[in-house]
């Protein structure tokens, strides 16, 4: 878990944590009386309390100092900043020699209280994580200074806020959001409800909802008839709110339904995740509530199994569906890897040639010279070193489907050929004269645009109409967010089961890195890159030091792993060969000297470079005795 920060909605640093375990006692000191850490309100009569500024509003924010078996308060005052520490200029002083004399320093902006660490040693404490930044607190939160525990409260009174937030304001903040969860590795979840046909009165839609949100939650208008919520620090017992919200609609919109997509087990983009909960919101027929992961199943194809988690790969497939129980010749469009083949696959599979055979052709793989022999067989002594007589591949799919894949690389001689067995659904064999019967549905792919291929005189006209009856556009993996990680997953399961060992899992900066990756390879690359790492990680979780170059972006890493100097490591002479934990601890302190220059000696940015986690950053520091003081942070 990274360190205490995060950009809040109008881009600045605050927080979001679960719910704080409160101490019933300052470390390190004796048993207090429970009311210490009880908000002032709660104490008896006549005791002090805050005075509410006007109706409706917030009372101010207080602190509940708990040092040495006492408690004080102190109350901010707006737009004060507050310096804790042992020192004479601390308006907070605290009596503990391992306090610094300006040790931390708060600051308030309107309803908003930010705490900074100043000691230089990230001794400064939030619900017992170090703060590496200004960080922004919620009631509740325990601030731990040496032995002293500072517990902070505020109070609101009046209505809650009302749900005005519309497109693009409700899109901005959920950018905002999503920004930070990746960032500092921080759970997010992106609620959609689905109001049903017939919405009522909106005033009272709207106070339901906010009765079932926190205050750190965010909810706004989806359309005339929708809802999305955003939930920071939610992760998997996102229903519990999730069944709240719905529970208090119930009353208003009896049959609201909601969609669930969690962030980055979901999604990596605000547009991923609004469109993961949306989808799984439009899938929750039967239930009030759906996970995005429940409406990611693989289907079955054939021998195959299919992801299609996308929306536009679910229409996709809705279309190969309708398509399928004809026999009209289909054009699969798209780029090297996309998943052509299995498009094919499912058009025979699904049809009623799926009796008989499915043949496929790489055009791109036979040569010219053969490829008539190979397409429409030949006679016994029809050239030299024909001494039997050969089927060809149309007369194999007679009754079934063709597949000829790259087809744009046919040549002109051999696209004639062609033309006449579909023109006719016959072929006569080389060195033949006999017409034999060639019932066959054809379906063809390229990644080359015919229709330039046509206007350029590369392509025959008359068979790209013959071929294009029906076309289908495969769009590439970087264009199907959603697909991305239901189906890294189901490659490294496969990869595993395989190799025969234990089922892996991805970290969450993996799902990230893989996001951000631009696969030009498609699916074919992904399906590779978890091959290699079911081979390569001796572990149960993938971590970006584990990933090949260049999604790894890691100097010196190459796919296959190889030493310096191009030679594979098993060549590196013995005489050369070092002790391999001073290496790695000398390769750790270099990566480490790396990173806090390339982030300027921000901490939290350069564990972010080299993929560690803040608390464990922090530690290494110490270990290879780096920077024992904080580095100037940058403006």
């Amino acid at each position: 878990m990274g360190a205490r920060t995060r950009s809040g909605p109008l881009g600045g640093h605050t927080s979001r944590r679960d719910p704080p375990k409160r101490p019933s006692q300052a470390p390190g000191t004796s048993p207090s009386p429970s009311s210490a850490l009880a908000p002032p309100s709660s104490r008896a009569p006549g005791s002090w309390k805050p005075r509410r500024a006007a109706e409706g509003t917030a009372d101010p924010p207080y602190l509940v100092i708990v040092e040495q078996g006492s408690s004080s308060l102190h109350v901010f005052a707006p737009g004060s900043t507050v310096l804790v520490g042992s020192g004479d200029t601390a308006q907070i002083r605290l009596r503990d020699d391992g306090v610094a004399p300006v040790h931390a320093r708060f600051v308030v902006r309107g309803l908003e209280v930010t705490v900074e660490d100043l000691s230089g040693e990230s001794a400064t404490m939030v619900n017992g994580e170090a703060l590496s930044g200004p960080c922004a607190l919620v009631a509740g939160d325990t601030v731990g200074i040496g032995a002293a525990a500072l517990v902070f409260h505020r109070e609101h009174h009046g209505a809650r806020r009302s749900i005005v937030l519309r497109d693009p304001d409700l899109r901005d903040r959920l950018v905002v959001e999503t920004e930070r969860a990746l960032r500092y590795q921080r759970p997010l979840a992106v609620v959609a409800i689905d109001l049903g046909d017939e919405v009522g009165d909106a005033g009272a839609i709207v106070e339901a909802v906010n009765s079932a949100l926190r205050i750190v939650d965010v909810a706004g208008w989806d359309g005339p008839a929708g809802l999305v919520a955003v939930l920071p620090e939610t992760a998997h017992a996102a229903d519990v709110p999730v069944r709240r919200i719905l529970g208090a609609l119930e009353r208003v919109a009896p049959r609201a339904r909601a969609g669930l997509a969690l962030c980055p087990a979901d999604g990596c983009t605000a547009d991923a995740l609004l469109t993961a909960a949306r989808n799984a919101a439009r899938g929750a027929r039967g239930h009030r509530l759906i996970w995005h992961g429940q409406t990611t199943d693989p289907m079955r194809v054939g021998e195959r199994v299919v992801v299609a988690a996308d929306p536009s790969m679910k229409r996709l497939f809705s279309l190969v569906e309708r398509l399928a129980p004809s026999d009209l010749p289909v054009l699969l469009a798209g780029e090297t890897g996309t998943g052509k083949e299995i498009a094919a696959v499912a058009l025979h599979t699904w049809s009623a040639r799926r009796r008989h055979r499915l043949v496929s052709i790489n055009c791109a793989a036979i040569a010219d010279s053969l490829f008539e022999s190979e397409l429409l067989g030949h006679e016994r002594g029809a050239f030299s070193g024909a001494y039997t007589a050969k089927v060809g591949l149309v007369e194999t799919a007679h009754r079934g489907t063709m597949f000829l894949d790259e087809v744009g690389d046919l040549s002109l001689a051999v696209q004639a050929k062609l033309l006449r067995v579909l023109e006719t659904r016959s072929v006569v064999r080389v060195g033949g004269t006999v017409e034999r019967p060639a019932d066959v549905r054809v379906v063809a792919a390229s990644n080359r645009n015919l229709a330039d291929d046509v206007a350029s005189g590369r392509f025959r006209r008359d068979l790209y109409f013959r071929l294009s009856a029906a076309t289908i556009v495969v769009p590439p993996l970087r264009s199907r967010p959603l697909d991305l990680q239901p189906l890294a997953r189901t490659f490294l399961h496969e990869a595993c089961e395989r190799l025969g060992r234990s089922s892996m899992t991805l970290s969450d900066a993996v799902l990230l890195r893989l996001a951000e990756y631009q696969w030009p390879g498609n699916v074919r690359e992904l399906r590779h890159v978890m091959d290699y790492l079911a081979a390569t990680v001796s572990g149960l979780v993938v971590a970006i030091e584990h990933l090949p170059a260049p999604l790894g972006d890691v100097e010196g890493a190459a796919w296959p792993a190889q030493a310096a100097g191009g030679l594979p490591a098993a060549s590196v002479p013995p005489q050369e060969l070092r002790n391999l934990y001073e290496e790695i601890r000398e390769l750790e302190r270099t990566r480490i000297l790396q990173a806090l220059e390339a982030a300027g000696g921000v901490r939290i940015k350069a564990a972010a470079l080299i993929g560690v986690p803040l608390r464990t950053f922090v530690t290494k520091l110490k270990e290879h005795g780096i920077g024992t003081t904080r580095p100037p942070r940058a403006g």
